[in-house]
């Protein structure tokens, strides 16, 4: 016989009041027995959970969950800010607030240091200033780029930020469902604020060169100490950020020497410089750009070429328990592990957070933490 779960009480209507009309109106009769105490397995909360499109775990929630809206700054393509969230970037806003929560929660009453990067830039910083602070705590040396192979930066970047105790999750789909996809032109990362469990999402769909970028850019972000930049200089901040970034990835006097060095046209060393730097094609341009070594036109022409033909990394295929740990963050699952294993978290919040359940959370975490 199936395992059956609890379902909070109060959980069923609000799912309901977030979910699709037509679906609940359909699966009405099950829903009300579900609120009114019929346990359900765990493959009939799945089937149900995508019929309505919503999230898995939403159905083992305490509490309903208040939706954030309106109240981050996401880095999107073109960083163009977005004043609506879709279900999707929505919801998976909601899942890293609630594992932010869990964290905070988790740490309360341990001496849990702050994260070194939090807060740690002022209004007074320069961006050269700004750059080398945060460069000294990543370890970072200037040339760091050319030590590393451009498949490898992001890895390596996203382990500099969890040594600095920022957590950093990434994927490019709502939980475990497929079928709902994460979208680039939406949003590319965003970050949630803690002074000692700072959180950076990047979405996965983006191509890696770019998600290098946006994970600097995010950091930059909790060095500055804030994620609510919607209401007032946003624009400023953003544009604080991407320099901040840019510098720590593109260096200005190693690309003026690379750039007087360099041989054939603007385009071909754009080229170049993409894969000198290990960065992306849009964040050379940009940079010679802002450097004087392209004009406006050409940059915008560039900008634009891009946009019409960005594409994501192959991602099907591979060992599935690689890909749901790639999704995340090792210093969170550690925690995890150790809560659960200490009876402090229930299996179903661990299986909610991680979007693994029963035997397959028990080899995630078999195969992340040994």
């Amino acid at each position: 016989m199936s395992a059956v779960v609890n379902i909070h009480k109060g959980i069923v209507p609000w799912i309901c009041s977030i979910a699709d009309p037509m679906a609940v109106s359909t699966n009405a009769v099950t829903l009300e027995k579900w609120d009114n105490g019929a346990k359900p397995t765990l493959n009939q909360v799945s089937k149900m959970s995508k019929a309505l499109n919503v999230p898995f775990g939403y159905f083992f929630l305490s509490n309903p969950h208040e939706n954030l809206v309106g109240s981050l700054a996401f880095r999107t393509f073109g960083s163009k800010a977005r004043k609506e969230m879709s279900p999707n970037l929505r919801d998976t806003v909601n899942n890293m607030e609630a594992i932010q929560e869990w964290l905070k929660n988790e740490t309360a009453d341990e001496e849990f240091p702050v994260s070194p990067i939090a807060g740690i830039l002022n209004e007074h910083d320069s961006i050269i200033s700004a750059s080398q602070k945060l460069r000294t705590l990543l370890q970072l040396d200037i040339d760091w780029y050319r030590k590393i192979d451009k498949t490898k930066v992001y890895s390596f970047l996203r382990k500099k930020a969890e040594e600095n105790q920022v957590f950093v999750f990434e994927s490019g789909i709502v939980g475990s469902n497929t079928k709902r996809t994460l979208d680039i032109n939406e949003f590319r990362a965003f970050a949630l604020y803690d002074t000692h469990v700072p959180l950076v999402f990047v979405n996965a769909s983006d191509y890696i060169q770019a998600k290098s970028f946006s994970l600097l850019h995010e950091l930059v972000h909790v060095a500055i100490g804030q994620n609510d930049l919607m209401g007032g200089g946003y624009a400023e901040e953003e544009s604080f950020c991407n320099s901040v970034a840019a510098e720590i990835m593109v260096p200005a006097t190693q690309f003026k020497e690379f750039w007087t060095k360099g041989k054939g046209d603007s385009i071909d060393k754009l080229v170049s410089a993409s894969s000198f730097f290990k960065c992306s094609i849009s964040v050379a341009t940009l940079r010679a750009y802002r450097l004087g070594f392209i004009n406006k036109d050409l940059c915008t022409k560039q900008l634009y070429d891009i946009s019409q033909n960005v594409k994501k990394e192959n991602k099907s295929g591979g060992n599935f328990y690689n890909t749901v740990s790639s999704r995340l963050d090792h210093n969170f699952l550690s925690l995890l592990f150790t809560s659960v294993h200490e009876g402090k978290t229930r299996y179903t919040d661990a299986y909610r957070m991680t979007s693994c359940w029963g035997k397959t959370f028990d080899r995630l975490m078999t195969e992340v933490l040994g």
